[in-house]
């Protein structure tokens, strides 16, 4: 029996591969340090609160490296430009109304 699924995990890690080397899709898959670089954020915050937690989906692992479609990691980091901009924009109306009360 673990024979049998230690040849099917091996065939599925095989597979991969090939789907990720060779798919003329390769550019669509983005790896953990690239997404921390584009995030601003450390590796560990990626795998520990975005990867663990699935804000980004669903996540291919090749060799001990995890992939994450490209797609999904812009739309999260477009969310989170979002809410920034929208904080951003709350704080200095606050602080005009705090200075216009002097």
């Amino acid at each position: 029996m673990k024979i049998r699924v230690q040849l099917a995990r091996r065939a599925l890690l095989r597979w991969q591969r090939t789907a990720l080397r060779q798919s003329r899709h390769a550019g669509e898959f983005m790896a953990v340090a690239e997404i921390a670089r584009l995030l601003n954020v450390s590796r560990g915050y990626v795998v520990e609160k975005l990867l663990h937690s699935h804000v980004l989906g669903p996540v291919v692992i090749l060799g001990g490296q995890r992939y994450v479609l490209r797609s999904k990691v812009g739309a999260y980091h477009r969310k989170r430009q979002t809410i920034a901009r929208r904080a951003l924009r709350e704080l200095g109306r606050v602080t005009q109304e705090a200075g216009a009360q002097r």
